[in-house]
């Protein structure tokens, strides 16, 4: 028999969420009182989510995005809506934002990383005296990049203003559009991340990079799908994918 607590508890050790400064509230959001026997995984804590993992069975969700961040005072309007559905269907609620980011076996990132099959691994992506992402070498043609992107799901709208022959690749997932600062810095051929931002067209193509948003939802359902092999042998529980895509 298994319990919330326990899971959040291997968790936190496994992705040292102790070790990110992070706004997300990482870890053990909502309690429950049940023993576990399934566990959703799923990118976003959101009502829709909780009202899918409940016709899944499951007693408690695992998410990238949580429901609670630094700064959250008041539990009214749809913060009440989604913790009233926890506590009256007995579902826990354990988050891990950005330490599910940068993990180098189960992250968003190295999940990527190793799709596009990049050598001489290293990190990028400087966050609160973090990294997040990773930069490697890439051996092949900007549409081999779009290709691999795509066969993984991934988005592949895209700022084609530098080389066709990539040989350098740095990667955020998510919502890391300011980061491309850091990649022209850095010279990479292809800056890979979730969404964009407006200035980044002209930024792009006065500094002759490319860059693909592989959509933030898309970029960020890796590091949670990695988490349920570990689970599921870990603890002797049934294991689910929600998903519930976003437009962005």
């Amino acid at each position: 028999m298994v319990n919330a607590k326990e899971i959040s508890g291997f968790l936190n050790e496994e992705l040292k969420t102790k070790d990110f400064e992070d706004y997300a509230n990482n870890g053990l959001q909502v309690e429950n009182t049940e023993e576990i026997k399934k566990i959703g995984f799923s990118v976003d804590a959101s009502l829709e989510t909780f009202e899918k993992a409940k016709e899944a069975g499951c007693q408690m969700l695992i998410t990238h995005h949580g429901m609670m961040y630094k700064g959250l005072t008041h539990i009214n309007g749809h913060h009440y809506e989604r913790v009233k559905f926890l506590i009256e269907n007995n579902i826990a609620v354990y988050c891990a934002h950005l330490p599910l980011d940068a993990h180098p076996i189960h992250g968003n990132n190295i999940q990527i990383v190793n799709i596009l099959k990049l050598k001489k691994i290293k990190p990028f992506g400087e966050h609160h005296n973090q990294t997040i992402g990773y930069q490697g070498e890439f051996s092949g043609t900007l549409e081999d990049v779009k290709k691999a992107l795509e066969e993984n799901g991934m988005k592949t709208r895209s700022l084609d203003f530098g080389k066709k022959e990539i040989k350098t690749v740095a990667i955020i997932s998510g919502g890391a559009a300011e980061n491309t600062f850091e990649a022209i810095q850095k010279g990479v051929d292809l800056y890979i991340t979730g969404e964009s931002s407006q200035y980044l067209h002209h930024l792009a193509k006065e500094n002759k990079i490319n860059v693909i948003f592989g959509g933030h939802y898309e970029t960020e359902v890796f590091g949670v799908k990695a988490l349920m092999p570990l689970l599921k042998e870990k603890f002797n529980v049934e294991v689910e994918f929600i998903d519930v895509p976003t437009l962005v």
